[in-house]
């Protein structure tokens, strides 16, 4: 598109040379309009050369020692790529590039090179966990680089060749537990760092940092925090004095993860692999297996076979045992203990060996509102244990505002009993937390004790929380909300203006799919009980000064009166809706929004219109 507009600005321009005086003013006027729709051209638009249609760019005018430059900015971001792009397919004076939210794994050595007037590049949220030495080579001019929400563990200097003049780096979000001595080598113009992620290890091994860091005049970035050891979690790395930072302390390890970790009952000729898994902190954690306190090397005739220990991605050491045509001899405690020089560490499971004529609950899958269990082949008359599946944490905020405080996974278990006759029988998952975010809040919040205090921000949160009930995908959901109500339902009496947040809320539970809302009635009347509280709601709020009310929302719409019960002879009540608006009727939003409410109005029919003391409560509620 560029360069048709500027062939176009050629052609004018040569005929404007080809003119008459007498029109110049008019043509200059025409030069004027074509040279503003050149210049549109090259602000915007896809990229010449490049075969991703979803990938833009864009472009500015600079102004550098009195000479006028294009600077070009070009953005493949959430475009699926699964490569680096060609520099020769990008143009010459690209100086920021965005790749991030695509499923890049991989950066090969010099994967950019000839971009040398790149300033910015950002790569975060990708896949990326193999950075080769000289990936970034030749990028001279590069600034700010974001390699940030990535799977990279190993990390040397030569992956930040010719980044001389990079001045901000953030590599937080990634999977390594530490960052190795002379890590910036090469980065001479480096002024702020950012290196946070979930398994931070704050120890003698970050000292060299901090050092580094404080002599060089490199910021580090405030959201960088440690997370071990737990004594120090919490603290940012850049307040920490290098005392603080110990190798003399017991082994404490990120990730230790014996599979499988419950006892297993297996049967005479079965296969069974065994597999450790463990954060490698430095080159003196080493793997061992043990058989009934006994060190297991292979051993082909027992149908042991002990594979070599592997160091996945510079930060996580794995060990495997197989074990092959298993008999008698192979039952009891099985241990895989990590060495180090801070220390060992062990963890175990059993390995009962049953004859196959031996009753048993045969391997079964559990998928529930608490998670997915996988209950192993267990011997009759057995209770079996798993631990509770670690929460999803998904999009869902918590209406509080606060993290949720719960216990640690670790000491939540679920049990199952197999019978004496080899059938499942009673379980228990209570211990376990909702799988769903959404389920698992409401729930804290119905544990939350509720007073005059703190009923109306609850109210208002809760109001917003269930204005996506339409994603509500557990029968909990309802029922727990149901719960909420009832309570702030009883505070009415004192905090009036609960009753219009529990009209909101109620209205709200109207976007939950019809079947979950059918077995919320079906298991706890929910719906029922709600309506129930709207009603009350009516009932509180009427008095001899307020005979009448109406109240109208999206999905409910509710009118009370009091009436005289002598002169009462009937209640005429028209519910009307207004179809939507056309999407081009010219009106606001807002208006087509207030247009789909329901319009109800009920009317009494009384043989005398005059007042009087005796007056009886009559709510006639509509609910779409």
């Amino acid at each position: 598109m560029v360069y048709t507009c500027f062939i176009y600005w050629e052609e004018i321009t040569w005929k404007i040379i080809q003119l008459k005086s007498q029109f110049r003013m008019k043509l200059l006027n025409l030069l004027c309009v074509v040279v503003g729709l050149w210049r549109t051209c090259l602000t915007t638009g896809n990229c010449r050369n490049l075969s991703i249609d979803s990938c833009h760019c864009s472009s500015e005018r600079s102004k550098k020692l009195g000479r006028q430059t294009f600077r070009v900015k070009v953005v493949c971001d959430g475009v699926e790529l699964l490569d680096t792009l060609q520099p020769s397919f990008l143009p010459n004076k690209t100086v920021s590039l965005i790749l991030s939210n695509n499923k890049i794994s991989l950066l090969r050595n010099a994967s950019f090179f000839g971009l040398t007037i790149l300033e910015k590049l950002d790569l975060r949220n990708n896949l990326i966990s193999t950075v080769e030495h000289g990936a970034f080579r030749g990028l001279v001019a590069l600034r700010r680089l974001d390699l940030s929400n990535n799977r990279i563990g190993c990390l040397s200097p030569e992956m930040f060749v010719d980044l001389g003049n990079l001045s901000k780096l953030n590599l937080s979000g990634n999977i390594f537990s530490s960052l190795p001595v002379g890590l910036f080598t090469h980065l001479l113009s480096l002024e702020v760092l950012h290196f946070s992620t979930e398994s931070l290890f704050c120890d003698c091994q970050l000292e060299w940092l901090l050092l580094w860091a404080r002599a060089n005049g490199v910021l580090l970035g405030n959201d960088t925090l440690c997370v071990h050891p737990t004594h120090l979690r919490g603290l940012e790395v850049h307040n920490l004095r290098e005392t603080q930072l110990r190798c003399d302390e017991p082994l404490e390890l990120p990730l230790f993860q014996l599979i499988p970790s419950q006892r297993q009952v297996v049967f005479r000729g079965d296969r069974l692999p065994l597999q450790c898994t463990v954060s490698y902190l430095d080159p003196s954690v080493t793997l061992l297996w043990y058989h009934n306190g006994h060190i297991v090397h292979s051993n082909e005739d027992r149908g042991v076979y002990v594979e070599d220990t592997l160091v996945h991605d510079c930060c996580l050491l794995t060990g495997e045992v197989v074990l092959s045509n298993i008999n008698h001899s192979l039952s009891g405690i099985w241990e895989c203990q990590v060495t180090s020089s801070r220390g060992n560490r062990s963890r175990q499971m059993e390995i009962l060996v049953l004859e196959t004529s031996a009753p048993y609950c045969s391997a079964d899958r559990v998928n529930s509102n608490k998670g997915d269990f996988s209950w192993p082949k267990t011997l009759a008359g057995i209770l079996a244990f798993l631990p509770c599946a670690p929460s999803t944490f998904g999009y869902a905020p918590h209406p509080s505002g606060a993290a949720s405080h719960h216990l640690t996974q670790r000491e939540k278990k679920a049990w199952r009993r197999c019978d004496r006759a080899g059938r499942w029988a009673e379980d228990d998952y209570t211990q376990c937390p909702y799988a769903s975010e959404v389920t698992r809040i409401l729930h804290e919040l119905t544990q939350v004790t509720i007073n005059t205090s703190n009923a109306q921000p609850l109210a208002q949160q809760l109001v917003a929380f269930t204005s996506r009930a339409g994603d509500f995908s557990d029968v909990m959901d309802v029922i727990f909300v149901t719960h909420l109500v009832e309570r702030l339902t009883r505070l009415v009496d004192q905090r009036r203006e609960l009753g219009d947040y529990i009209s909101d809320i109620a209205s709200n539970m109207m976007l939950v799919e019809e079947h979950i809302l059918w077995m919320a009635q079906n298991e706890a009347r929910a719906c029922t009980r709600i309506v129930q509280c709207v009603e009350r709601i009516a009932d509180m709020a009427l008095t001899i000064d307020t005979q009448v009310i109406s109240k109208v929302s999206p999905n409910i719409a509710m009118e009370a009166f009091l009436i005289r019960p002598s002169n009462f002879q009937g209640l005429s009540c028209m519910v009307v809706q207004r179809a939507p608006l056309p999407p081009f009727s010219g009106q606001r939003n807002q208006d087509a929004i207030g247009d789909t409410l329901l319009n109800f109005k009920c009317h009494t029919v009384n043989g005398s219109g005059s007042p009087t003391s005796q007056l009886s409560k009559v709510q006639y509620i509509e609910i779409e």
